[in-house]
């Protein structure tokens, strides 16, 4: 499954490359596998598998802070 079909599937839109949150984590948009967005988390090698409905894009504010930083902002949200 491509961006583009969980784009029509779910309803969200992401581009790889964009700076996303998930669970707490911000990372980049890598691709999409089955139905899953594949986003590649900051400080790590390898992308992983995430649930579309649980990526939220990130804001340009968020997407410049260190990594716990921005864990302790969403957690406080």
């Amino acid at each position: 499954m491509s961006l583009r079909d969980i784009r029509e599937r779910y309803g969200v839109s992401f581009e790889r490359g964009s700076r996303v949150i998930c669970g707490g984590r911000l990372g980049t948009v890598a691709g999409a596998s089955n139905s899953h967005i594949r986003i590649k988390f900051d400080g790590r090698q390898i992308s992983s598998p995430c649930d579309p409905l649980e990526v939220q894009p990130c804001s340009e504010s968020t997407a410049n802070l260190a990594p716990q930083a921005a864990q302790d902002l969403h957690a406080a949200a």
